[in-house]
């Protein structure tokens, strides 16, 4: 049976930094939605809803498409290929305007 696992954008950012398990539950959702980016063919992937308004959706997913990115960059090139900073700067643009915007820190760090 397929588990929802749900991200609430609009509940974290009512959380507070000493709500630790909510934030551990937050951090390893995202780093399952990134496992299942990488599985290979024939994974099945697992449901994630997003809530919250649109505009922190976007920023969210753009953020999550920049690890991505980053990661097959790596896996690529090796960490000191100009693709690979490149892909690096992205990243931390993307988290940056996502932290700004939301309030919520990102949790790949």
């Amino acid at each position: 049976m397929e588990t929802k696992r749900i991200i609430d954008l609009d509940k974290l950012k009512l959380l507070k930094e000493d709500n630790v398990n909510d934030w551990i539950k937050f951090g390893a959702k995202v780093e399952k939605m990134l496992y299942y980016m990488f599985a290979p063919s024939g994974v099945s992937m697992a449901k994630f809803y997003l809530k919250g308004n649109n505009k922190d959706i976007d920023l969210f997913l753009t953020a999550l498409g920049s690890e991505k990115k980053y990661m097959d960059a790596f896996l690529r090139n090796g960490l000191n290929d100009p693709s690979v900073l490149r892909s690096r700067y992205a990243l931390e643009r993307a988290v940056g305007r996502f932290e700004l915007q939301t309030g919520i820190k990102w949790p790949l760090k």
